[in-house]
């Protein structure tokens, strides 16, 4: 899931190439000192800035918070 959505802008996996300079690889999301699954189910339940229209299911942000949180 977060391959096809996200990385596009974000480097999603481990060893990917850089996205872009303007998008947090989810590596330096999940280890922020700031991030718990609480604050990025918020953040994802949100439309995004630059992507307005990206919502995604219940499970959908289950799915991406438990990936990003086990990148730490």
């Amino acid at each position: 899931m977060a391959t096809r959505w996200c990385m596009a802008c974000h480097v999603v996996e481990p060893g990917q190439s850089r996205a872009t300079d303007n998008a947090p690889s989810f590596r330096a999301i999940a280890v922020r000192p700031d991030t718990t699954a609480a604050s990025l189910d918020r953040y994802l339940s949100k439309g995004h800035t630059l992507m307005p229209d990206f919502l995604l299911s219940t499970q959908e942000r289950n799915a991406l918070v438990a990936y990003i949180l086990s990148l730490r």
